[in-house]
């Protein structure tokens, strides 16, 4: 049983806290107690998305860095989480001390001690300081600083009291003290200059275990309900990325994606078993009262039966019913939305008037011919998408590029490992990036990108970088020939890199079809039109719309 008494963290006191959701065919409930630890760390599922570093959504472990990482230690306990929880942060990543971690986790030929006694204090961590409590082990029990020394050693390179008068005296008495122990010049210089990365803010190991913990928990919620959690996750508006990035990764997992619905849909993303709903939320310019309307309406008096009825029950603008026709809230009543535009518009130039009439049969009015217009293309249902979520549901960007993502030359996230050392063509999707400057001062980029199979990092070296920088300011398509590096983490190293080119798409988005078919603009319908109509023959406004014209 793992003890987290050495990590200053208790089981909860009060009653454990149960997450309670409904599962299983038989829609009965399940609990589970997030809090029962040593059910959670034995959890093959759980250990298994950390081990491959498949922790979109989870806390602190899903930045690239993280997920990378976590891929280099084969982390899978707890344990091991909690030294990447430390390893990751500046002080110790910028010092050479995390890769020195990896390295010796990795060799055990390579865990070499600058001072025998020091196994003593950090075998747990192969001899490489991660903790703040690793500063005061070794400048008291190595360098031979009093405890209360050590600890305003520790204090003044990681807290609000720094000073350049404080670590000169500090850094006095190390030498001094170490001398007076007999350690050799250079020994005790590097002891210094590892001790003094910790001005990077290192955490102590209280803080890492707290993280590591909430990781393990959410990393649980992820691998055994991936719905309700990423539907969590979308509704507190993301983590490290954009809320494309957690769609993607939604139908990665297999889950179906379904556009908002004002019959169906909360205000926030909900999930459950194999589907995912976005909420009312996502509409962009959709007020919090009209989303209050729009639910609280339906909960007291049912589904709205078609358009009219939705119109007549919502207090809701006309602006934002076009919106949420556009972005396929309406969808369900099996009509294009060119059509539903056009009814919108009829409906609230009429609302409340003596015209009203006129729609009171509203499935005979969609039945003639004028409301037969046909659905926008797919282009144009993604770019309304885009323009309403900032983010495409219907279909992944890549998608328009079908002809370069199958070619059979090009290879997927999923089969990277199959081709470690190797040099490949990949096609990927923006999801974030990166520039740091090596030790060297020179500038270098990761590229944060994703298949229709998995996400990948590509890998800049300055030499490259020098080449391809103005390339790499896309945030679409990219095209990547490098060589293949899985044995620290999902990467390849870049050797070219080119934004794909737009032309295959503005093929796609042109307003002809190849079968002669026009779709239409995606707007609104204009008042002149309106006026235009008065002035048609009484006969012909009688067979398109029925009596009462």
């Amino acid at each position: 049983m793992l003890d987290l008494r050495k990590y200053n963290i208790t089981k909860k006191d009060d009653k454990s806290v149960s997450i309670t959701r409904i599962f299983s065919k038989l829609q009965r409930k399940q609990r589970f107690d997030i809090y029962d630890y040593n059910m959670l760390f034995q959890d093959e599922k759980t250990k298994k998305i950390i081990r491959n570093g498949s922790t979109l959504g989870c806390f602190y472990i899903e930045s690239p860095g993280m997920r990378s990482l976590l891929k280099k230690l084969n982390c899978d306990t707890f344990e091991m989480l909690v030294a990447a929880s430390s390893i990751i942060r500046p002080g110790v990543a910028e010092s050479g001390m995390m890769q020195e971690f990896i390295a010796r986790h990795k060799d055990p030929q390579k865990r070499k001690y600058l001072v025998p006694e020091m196994e003593k204090y950090l075998g747990e961590s192969y001899g490489v300081m991660i903790y703040q409590e690793d500063v005061i082990k070794v400048a008291h029990h190595i360098a031979g600083l009093s405890l209360e020394e050590a600890d305003l050693l520790r204090r003044a390179m990681s807290g609000k009291m720094r000073s350049s008068k404080t670590m000169e005296l500090l850094h006095d008495n190390f030498f001094l003290t170490a001398k007076g122990k007999k350690l050799p010049d250079d020994i005790i210089k590097e002891l210094w200059r590892q001790i003094s990365s910790f001005a990077g803010y290192a955490f102590c190991k209280a803080h890492s275990a707290s993280f590591a913990l909430l990781s393990f928990q959410v990393a649980y919620l992820k691998a055994h309900y991936p719905a309700e959690f990423l539907a969590s996750v979308l509704s507190n508006r993301g983590g490290y990325y954009s809320a494309a990035v957690y769609i993607h990764e939604c139908k990665r997992l297999g889950l179906n994606v379904f556009l908002p619905c004002v019959n169906k849909s909360k205000i926030k993303y909900y999930g459950k078993d194999k589907y995912l709903s976005i909420g009312l939320m996502a509409v962009k310019r959709l007020s919090r009262k009209t989303m209050l309307n729009i639910t609280g309406e339906r909960a007291k008096n049912g589904k709205y039966t078609s358009l009219g009825d939705f119109v007549d029950r919502v207090d809701i603008a006309p602006k934002e019913t076009e919106l949420l026709i556009k972005c396929g809230a309406f969808d369900f009543l099996e009509q294009s939305r060119p059509a539903l535009m056009w009814l919108s518009y009829f409906c609230f130039k009429s609302k409340n008037t003596i015209q009203y009439s006129l729609f009171d049969n509203e499935e005979y009015l969609l039945s003639q011919g004028f409301m037969n217009i046909p659905q926008y293309q797919v282009a144009q249902i993604c770019a309304v998408e885009y323009e309403t979520f900032g983010f495409l549901v219907s279909h992944h960007p890549l998608d328009f590029f079908a002809k370069f993502i199958n070619h059979k030359k090009i290879v997927k996230a999923k089969d990277m490992s199959n081709y470690n050392g190797k040099v490949i063509k990949m096609i990927g999707w923006f999801m974030t990036s990166k520039r740091i400057k090596t030790r060297k001062g020179k500038i270098m980029k990761f590229l944060s990108l994703e298949d229709l199979s998995g996400t990948f990092e590509a890998v800049l070296f300055p030499n490259v970088y020098s080449l391809y920088a103005e390339e790499t300011l896309s945030a679409g398509a990219f095209g990547i020939v490098g060589r293949v590096d899985t044995d620290n983490g999902n990467n390849i190293v870049v050797e070219r890199i080119k934004a794909l080119s737009t032309k295959e798409l503005q093929t796609e988005q042109t307003k002809d079809s190849a079968e002669n078919i026009y779709y239409g603009e995606v707007d609104a319908v204009h008042d002149e039109e309106f006026e235009l109509s008065k002035s048609l023959n009484k006969k012909i406004i009688n067979s398109l719309y029925g009596k009462g014209a």
